[in-house]
């Protein structure tokens, strides 16, 4: 029987066409995987989430939605999902599907054939000559020395939004508190402080297509604070 596997897609007002990148994967998708896609809408205020899910559920593609009227966060919207999967296997990424579907595919085999806990996506070199902004470089290669340097996790892209996980990987990831940006961080270095857990990395690549965002002063002061209580708390 082919593995069950829920590939959870937070999203927050994405575009009128964000459903063709998800019809493009699955369409891609061989079938040594059972899918199901669960969107979780973060409190959009445009109809574009409503509208994908329609147009995907003409296509006789399985996909579940999770929807609320407050936006909460990324790390909070994909609890909501990861909590209401039943599947074997959970993958996470973003709504626009903006890893090349080899990738998502990579993510998916390495869990099986390692029977690795949790499989995370790590980024290459290549990833800082996509079209991204000086500042937002400097930021990303700085915390990946401070990971490598001072915490020293043996995994130092953490903030990479491609993750798959088994049911041990799931009770860890539905223990994370952070809400926004760093519950991949907190995801991480809980999982690498567990000796029950294993986890593996693989490699992964972007379309040429992805928009960078720019990250606001508020946010990045407010996830520093939550790097530190991270850290200093150690939650469980």
């Amino acid at each position: 029987m082919p593995v069950s596997v829920d590939i959870v897609l937070p999203c927050y007002n994405p575009g009128s066409e964000w459903h063709q990148e998800l019809l493009a994967f699955h369409e891609h998708l061989r079938g040594d995987y059972q899918v199901q896609y669960i969107v979780v809408n973060d409190g959009s205020s445009n109809p574009n989430v409503q509208t994908g899910i329609d147009q995907i559920t003409k296509e006789n593609v399985p996909a579940t939605l999770i929807s609320y009227e407050e936006n909460k966060g990324k790390g909070y919207a994909l609890r909501q999902g990861v909590k209401a999967s039943t599947a074997d296997l959970i993958l996470y990424t973003d709504i626009d599907f903006p890893f090349t579907n080899q990738s998502v595919i990579a993510v998916l085999n390495t869990l099986v054939q390692t029977n690795a806990d949790i499989v995370a996506g790590y980024r290459s070199d290549a990833y800082y000559q996509k079209k991204m902004t000086g500042f937002r470089v400097l930021l990303s290669k700085s915390f990946r020395f401070f990971l490598r340097s001072v915490v020293k996790l043996p995994v130092t892209d953490t903030q990479c939004g491609l993750k798959g996980f088994n049911q041990k990987g799931k009770s860890t990831f539905l223990s994370t508190q952070i809400n926004r940006y760093l519950f991949d961080f907190e995801f991480i270095y809980k999982s690498c402080k567990n000796p029950n857990l294993t986890l593996s990395t693989v490699e992964v690549s972007l379309k040429d297509n992805v928009v960078f965002r720019s990250m606001k002063l508020k946010i990045l002061m407010q996830e520093t604070l939550n790097l530190f209580r991270i850290l200093l708390f150690k939650r469980n």
